[in-house]
Formats: structure tokens, C-alpha cells, sequence
């Protein structure tokens, strides 16, 4: 009786730790609007109203971003692994950064209206230099500020997100040899943080000069997901009330049984050895739930 219970436990146990896995492994993140061209979705592979393809099994890429400027007290060198490439070229880029505007508005810094202009004063865009377009998000999709910036001569693209934000998202660029969008084969480009970006725009200040060079930094063929809150809240709900059910079992088993040994007043290894196992099994489920809570920054 006592082994099969064990048995029971044991196939209970292996079965919520499998459960909870898959739960967590199979919750993916969400491509953000810029992201999806209109009427798509995507899922590994997929395809646009357009008939464009996105891959997003390719590896991940991210950049350093090396900037330097020049100060008071002469020329300042800073390197950040603050990048991450979109589909399409990914390589170094080399040039003078420009904080792009539209002609129409000066404050507009998208990067979705041509002709490009520059925020100096002259509004000029650097002529028989390379250069990169410090871009920021929104307005329009990726590919439109990485053609724009393509077809105004640019080297390389570096946008910055317009939002808070602790992750680099990849920009979805098309694949599609045949698409009038492919310039992304071209020309490398890369997303940066909402801080980066906005401090590479205060050193443009003032007519500044900025040379930047971004160079590959590290691949990762692990797809970046990001856990669903909900989904973490219901299990999380679920293996709780399980485990009060459980434990409530547990509790009331072993009162009888110990009541039982005390009358006949002596003591089973078998039982101790299987109070022991649920223990032990609580206690490796609740470290595994707290891990993953803790990966994903919910305490």
C-alpha cells in the first residue's frame, strides 16, 4: 500500500514539474505594431499582405555602439553593447551620426517623410562622408526609416526606442529578395534604448561632431521570449491551491497514521521515508516556481 502510494506521488510530482515547463517554455512575446506590416501575423515564418517574408529564427545579433566626440578636455571614446540588429545585413558601420528631421518639421525625427535633413544648423546631410541616421521609433514601420535612410545615402541605421524599456526588441525587415522594401540586405541596422538614443542626440548639440562605429558583439540562437504575466499568475494559482490540497491530504494522512502507530507503539521506516519524498518534492517545486518568478521580474 505504502509503495503505491509512493508511486501515485512520484507520477503526480513529474507530472506538475512537466506541466509548469511547458507552460512557461511555450509562452512567447509579441512582435511590437512597427513590427507587423497590415493583415499579417507572424509565427517563426510569416507573410505580409505583400507576400514579403519575415524570418524570425535567424540568430540574434547584437552591437557595440562606439561613439566618439569631442569635449574640453579633448576627445572622448565610449563603448556600450547597447544593439541589437534587425533581419537583413549584419556587419560593422562606420560614419558621422546624424539626428535625422523631416523637411516639413524639424522636431519630427522618425524618419518616415523624405528628403531627409539634418538637426544642425545648417539642416545639411554630410556630402562624400559616410554617415549614420539616429532615427526614432514610431509613426512608421522599420522598413520605411531603414529605405528612407538607404536612399539618403546613409551607412548604417541606429534607432532609438520611444518608450521606456528594458529589452531591445528585433526589427522585423523583410527577407524578400524580390520586395521593394529589400534594402535591408544593404545597409545594417540596429535598435538601441530610449536613453542611448537620446543621449547620442544631446552630443549632436550645438553643430557637435560624432563619429560612430558599430561593430557585432555576440550571437545567440535562443529566441528572446518574454513570459505572459497572466499565464505566470494562473499557474502560479493553480500549483498554490494544489499544493494547499495536497498538503491538507498529507496532513490528515499522517495524523491517522501516526495515531495508528502509537496504539500499536512502533514506528514505520516506510512512512518516514515517504513524508520524507513530499517534502522533499514541495520543496523543490516551490524553488522552481520562485526561479521563474524571479527570472522574469515579477517580485
Amino acid at each position: 500500500m505504502q509503495f503505491a502510494i509512493c508511486i501515485i506521488a512520484s507520477g503526480r510530482t513529474m507530472a506538475l514539474i512537466f506541466t509548469l515547463s511547458h507552460m512557461f517554455s511555450s509562452v512567447t512575446s509579441t512582435a511590437a505594431p512597427e513590427d507587423i506590416p497590415s493583415g499579417s501575423a507572424l509565427h517563426h515564418t510569416a507573410f505580409g499582405d505583400s507576400g514579403k517574408q519575415f524570418s524570425d529564427d535567424a540568430p540574434d545579433s547584437y552591437a557595440y555602439i562606439n561613439v566618439t566626440y569631442k569635449t574640453e578636455i579633448g576627445w572622448i571614446w565610449e563603448q556600450s553593447e547597447a544593439g541589437r540588429y534587425g533581419g537583413g545585413n549584419i556587419g560593422p558601420a562606420f560614419g558621422y551620426l546624424v539626428h535625422v528631421s523631416s523637411e516639413a518639421n524639424p522636431h519630427d525625427h522618425t524618419g518616415c517623410q523624405l528628403p531627409f535633413k539634418s538637426t544642425r544648423s545648417d539642416r545639411r546631410l554630410p556630402r562624400g562622408e559616410p554617415w549614420i541616421a539616429l532615427i526614432k521609433r514610431g509613426r512608421c514601420n522599420f522598413e520605411i526609416k531603414v529605405e528612407n535612410a538607404y536612399r539618403s545615402n546613409a551607412s548604417g541605421v541606429l534607432v532609438y526606442n520611444d518608450r521606456d524599456s528594458t529589452s531591445l526588441d528585433k526589427m522585423k525587415l523583410s527577407t524578400d529578395s524580390g520586395s521593394v522594401y529589400f534594402v535591408s540586405g544593404n545597409i545594417s541596422a540596429i535598435f538601441t534604448y530610449k536613453l542611448k538614443g537620446e543621449q547620442l542626440a544631446k552630443l549632436l548639440e550645438n553643430d557637435s561632431e560624432v563619429l560612430v562605429h558599430i561593430t557585432v558583439a555576440s550571437r545567440s540562437t535562443v529566441r528572446n521570449a518574454t513570459i505572459n504575466r497572466t499565464s505566470v499568475l494562473f499557474v502560479s494559482i493553480t500549483f498554490i491551491v494544489l499544493m494547499i490540497i495536497s498538503l491538507a491530504w498529507l496532513v490528515f494522512y499522517y495524523v491517522q497514521r501516526f495515531r495508528y502507530i502509537h496504539a500499536k507503539d512502533r514506528l514505520s521506516v516506510s512512512s518516514f521515508m515517504l513524508f520524507y519524498y513530499f517534502n522533499l518534492s514541495y520543496i523543490l517545486l516551490s524553488y522552481l516556481l520562485v526561479s521563474y518568478l524571479k527570472q522574469y521580474y515579477l517580485f
